[in-house]
């Protein structure tokens, strides 16, 4: 096998960088990628990531000239602590702009925060009301964190994070079609240059269907459960997908004796994570008199009652 740290690979820079070029309508971006490091020749492509976090897609590669060139600004600008590889892209490689363009992506600003601030203004979900919502990035023990909530104080739920090993780069946002891109990273001390930016992807309809669902939760223990199921319905009409959030509708619809909504809301619960379902359920005193129907059981993967929903 070839050695885990070649030694062609000592006192040589070590460059792993993305940059975003364009976004499709949907929310999609168009990434460029160079990495630069293992002694090795620089290495640069452009990636297309999916909005709903499927695999990325190679759209292009560079010719190892151009990946040569590309390299080369990034060393003399690299120590810099913002974000260069985008611009050295589209002046040493317009080729993938023009190609972007054809495929529908095109290029756009980051978004602007607040002067200032850290904290980008965005509006929540119209079914769910629309709500003054916030992002806001806030450093954390290993990095940087991506943060949602209410715009005054309130409850914030993490979107995502990038860890940093040096000094960070100036965080850069988009927001498109309630999809949020962060850039990211950092830069090492000294030389050689050891400098590292990604991406991160989040929506904001899943995070404010958290927001929405730890809202009913705290009504759920507050014992104002007619509170609570409307939360949970906020949570479900921002990401009718988020697993918690249609099962706390579920759990809350046992308890206020509404049995057929319950099922249906965990059926649906069971469609996107049955193992996650299951977990919650199997012991869960809200389901105990669900439990007792066949068609719940399968869905909490369960053969028969468990020994305390037999009653005495």
């Amino acid at each position: 096998m070839a050695p885990t740290f070649p030694v062609e690979a000592a006192g040589r820079p070590v460059v792993q960088e993305q940059a975003v070029m364009g976004l499709s309508d949907g929310g999609d971006a168009a990434v460029a990628q160079l990495v630069d490091a293992d002694g090795r020749p620089a290495e640069l492509e452009l990636l297309l990531f999916d909005r709903t976090g499927a695999p990325s897609r190679t759209a292009l590669v560079a010719s190892a000239e151009v990946a040569a060139r590309v390299a080369r600004r990034i060393l003399e600008g690299g120590h810099a602590l913002v974000p260069v590889l985008a611009a050295a892209v589209a002046q040493e490689w317009p080729e993938a702009l023009a190609h972007l363009r054809q495929a529908g992506y095109a290029p756009r600003q980051p978004a602007q925060p607040e002067p200032g601030t850290r904290r980008w203004l965005v509006e929540g979900a119209a079914a769910a009301g629309a709500l003054p919502l916030a992002l806001r990035l806030a450093p954390v023990d290993d990095g940087l964190a991506l943060l949602l909530g209410e715009r005054g104080p309130g409850l914030e739920v993490e979107l995502a994070r990038m860890s940093l090993a040096g000094p960070p780069i100036a965080p850069e946002l988009w927001i498109q079609s309630g999809v949020v891109w962060l850039l990211a990273g950092s830069v090492g001390g000294g030389d050689p240059l050891h400098r590292a930016a990604g991406m991160r992807r989040a929506t904001l309809g899943r995070g404010e269907a958290q927001l929405h669902d730890q809202h009913g939760l705290e009504e759920y223990a507050a014992g104002d459960i007619d509170a609570a199921r409307r939360e949970f319905a906020r949570s479900i009409a921002c990401d009718p997908a988020f697993v918690d959030g249609l099962y706390n509708a579920a759990a809350a619809a046992a308890i206020a004796d509404r049995a057929e909504e319950a099922v249906a809301l965990l059926r649906r619960a069971a469609a996107v994570d049955p193992a996650r379902v299951q977990v919650l359920g199997r012991n869960d005193e809200d389901l105990k008199t669900l439990r007792k129907r066949a068609d719940v059981r399968a869905l909490l993967g369960l053969r028969r009652l468990p020994p305390e929903d037999l009653g005495r």
